[in-house]
This record gives structure tokens, sequence and C-alpha cells, in this order.
């Protein structure tokens, strides 16, 4: 066994630019390609590793995960939103996952179709034709979907000012980031000394979702409703214990981050894509045409709709919302044959694998069509896999074909230019500069 995966020498200043300037993606994917499947280089003395195979992918996240931990992006995260599904580790991931997974049941997601529905019509009611930049739009219609299923009703002023605070973390994450990495191994030793201490890294940030989330709560505690909150606060594990409000509110904000900003983004590079493939644009407008006659989708429109599901499939490939993130073994382990230390920092890329040429012919076009058979397994896998696969995978898939059906069936989207957008990867791929779209009515 050799020791260490080859890699870049003396590449400490390298990385740690790329990954301040948002170019880390861009370094990932040099680096697989010039030194294979399984890369690494040290970063001070950590030794991160990258692996781009699709065997050794699938036993990180599936027949050995409980080898491994969340790394440093979730201990960051976890200063802020506190203890959540997105945040923890077995046993209390597994516990709040059993917890949680009823209210995400797919009959019962389906339950929102309508609400999904009615406002992507409210946030394109007002399409005229002006230039516009669709990212926004298209925040903001994922905001109030995540606020119907979530509270029963659209959220406005609430979930507007949670997206304004958790993208100036986004932000400063971004430019900190790779010396927050340096110091995550110190997170926990402090954070035991300091037990009661709301945050130690976004102290005021972590207040300030308190105050928003917080009375959001105590409301639906007071009022039941027909909503997820709802089904979390009824929720009982098998010893009857149920989520208190700091769990609660810590479960809000992880929904509202994972069902908006995720969302959103695939959804702008959906219509970034369909902009320049019209081949593509006029297959979908033939399929809901045909479908749809006019009408607005319902839920038992989307097994009718394959095409639409794999323009998503495929924006997904080429854009994935969350397109890296890492594990730390908790021992010296092995992976394609090279030997890792215990805590390395191990990072599996949805974006560089999912363009890898072994995997996918002509990995860096648009083609829907490759999706009418099965892609390799953990070659593609953009809500991540094993026991911490996306709890909202359900609901997000529902919910962009939803969107994209309502809006394709009436309108066609033109850039405003024609020049090429990259994507710049901070927590989410994000393109790098806003994408101006005019709405044309069809």
């Amino acid at each position: 066994m050799v020791l260490h995966p080859p890699g870049p020498r003396d590449a400490g200043i390298g990385f740690l630019r790329s990954a301040s300037t948002g170019g880390l993606l861009r370094y990932f994917a040099a680096m697989a390609a010039r030194y294979g499947p399984v890369s690494s280089l040290r970063l001070g003395a950590q030794r991160i590793v990258l692996v781009d195979d699709a065997e050794s992918i699938e036993s990180i996240l599936v027949s050995r995960q409980h080898e491994f931990v969340r790394d440093t992006g979730a201990l960051i995260l976890r200063e802020l939103v506190g203890e959540g599904l997105l945040t923890t580790d077995d046993p209390i991931h597994l516990a709040r996952r059993r917890l949680m997974q009823p209210a995400f049941h797919r009959a019962r997601v389906a339950h929102y179709a309508d609400a999904i529905v009615a406002e992507t019509e409210r946030v394109t009611a007002s399409w005229n034709g002006e230039p516009r930049d669709i990212g926004v739009d298209m925040a903001r219609l994922t905001l109030a979907a995540v606020g119907a299923a979530l509270f029963g009703s659209a959220l406005h002023d609430e979930a507007t000012r949670v997206s304004a605070l958790l993208a100036r973390v986004i932000e400063r994450g971004t430019a900190f980031g790779p010396l927050l990495a340096l110091a995550a191994p110190l997170l926990g030793p402090v954070r035991r000394r300091f037990p009661k201490r709301r945050s130690l890294l976004f102290p005021r940030e972590r207040e300030e979702l308190d105050a928003i989330v917080g009375p959001l709560v105590r409301r639906r505690r007071a009022t039941a409703g027909d909503d997820l909150l709802s089904l979390m606060l009824a929720a009982r594990d098998e010893s009857g214990g149920s989520l208190d409000d700091d769990g609660l509110r810590n479960e809000v904000v992880m929904l509202i981050l994972a069902g908006h900003e995720t969302t959103a983004n695939a959804l702008t590079w959906t219509w970034y894509l369909l902009a320049e493939h019209p081949a593509v644009e006029a297959r979908l407008h033939e399929e809901l045409d045909t479908v749809l006659g006019g009408r607005a989708p319902v839920a038992a429109d989307v097994p009718n709709l394959p095409y639409t599901s794999r323009i998503f499939d495929e924006t997904l490939r080429l854009y994935p919302p969350a397109a890296a993130f890492g594990r730390r073994p908790l021992q010296r382990t092995e992976i394609g044959g090279y030997r890792i230390p215990a805590l390395a920092s191990v990072f599996v890329s949805p974006y560089v694998t999912q363009r890898n040429p072994r995997y996918f012919a002509d990995p860096l076009d648009f083609v829907p069509e490759r999706f009418e058979t099965a892609p390799p397994k953990f070659a593609y896998f953009p809500f991540g896999g094993g026991s911490k696969t996306c709890i909202g995978e359900p609901f997000a898939r529902l919910e962009a074909v939803l969107a994209i059906a309502t809006i394709a069936s009436r309108f066609a989207l033109r850039r405003t230019d024609s020049l090429p957008i990259a994507p710049r990867s901070q927590a989410l791929l994000r393109p790098e500069r806003p994408l101006e779209m005019r709405a044309v009515r069809r």
C-alpha cells in the first residue's frame, strides 16, 4: 500500500488562494485530472484528500460511512444553526432523522404541490418582458414554497431575513473558510470548555436567527396546522421523546437553507442552460403542451413529465448546488489503495465526478437524454448518499419540476447578453454574476 495519494507539492498557497476566491472547484477538477481518482495535498499539518472514483465514493458514503464523520463545513455550520440533520453525526443524526422522516415521505410531500404552483404563479405574475435577475426571482419563488410547506403560508419578512443572514455568513465563510478549516479541529475542545456559549464563531448571527425563528416555532406550538412544522412538533421517537424548541429552531433554519438556497440555484442554472440549448427547450415545450394543454400542473402530472425531470437531473449533474463536501476518517484507513491518516479531510465532489469522462460521454455537454438510462452508481450523487442523503430530496425534485413546468409552459426565458457565466463555489454553487433574462410569453 502506497503511503499517500499523489498530488501537487507545496500546494498550500494555491489551495488557500483558490478556496478564498471561489475557485476551489476548478482547483479540485485540475487536481483530479492530473493525479487521478484519489489525490491529495498537505495544508500545514493537515492532509487534504480528493476522491474522484465512484466505487470509493460509495464506500465512504455508504458501506463504510460509520468510519467517517462530517468535516469542517459541518462544524462551522453547526456554530450558526446548531445541532441538526446537516451538522451532526450518529447517534444524534440517526435519532433526529428517524424523528423527522415521516414528515418528508413522498406521499406527504406531494400534498404541497398546489402551494408550489400557486407561489410560482404569484412570483411570475409581474413578468412583462423587462430584464430581470432570474436568480433573485428563483430565490423569491423557493422561499415562498418553503414557507408554504413549513408554515402553511408564504415566508416573507422572516425567510428573507434568514436568507440575507445566511448569505452574509456564506460570504464570510468563503473569504475566511480556509483559515477556519485550519482552526476547525480546535472547535471541539473549545466547545467542551464553553458548552453554554450559543455560538463561538457567529454569536451575533445566531442571536438574530433565534429572534427570527423562535416566534414562528412558538406560534405553531400554540396553533397546530397542516404543514411540516406541525408534523415535526407532533413527531415522537420510540421512547416518546420529541424535538424541543432548540431542536425545532435548528431544523427550521436548516430547512430554509437547504430547501431555498439549493433549489433556487439549481433552477437558475436550469434557465441558463435552456437558453443556451434551444433544441432542448423546444422538446421541453412540446412535452408541456402535450401533457398540460395550457393548464397549471398538479402533482399527478409529474410522472408524465419525464423530459422535464431529466432536464433537472442534467442540471444537477453539471451544476450540483452542494458541489463538494468532506468527511474525516476516525481512524487511519485505506481508500483506493492509499493509506489515509486519521482525521484527514477527505473531499468528494459531485461537481468533479459528475463531469468525469470515465462516467459520462461528452461530460461538459447539456444532454438530458442521457438520463433515459440510470447513470453509474455514485458517479451521480447531487443529494449525497447513505444515511446522510438529503432528507428534502423528494420536496426539492417536486418543487423544481413543478416550477419548471409552470414557468416554461407560459414563458421562454431569453438572456440579455451572450457572455458565458462560470460558477463560483461558495458554500453553494452560484453563478459568478447575476443572470439577467427577459421572460417572453409563448
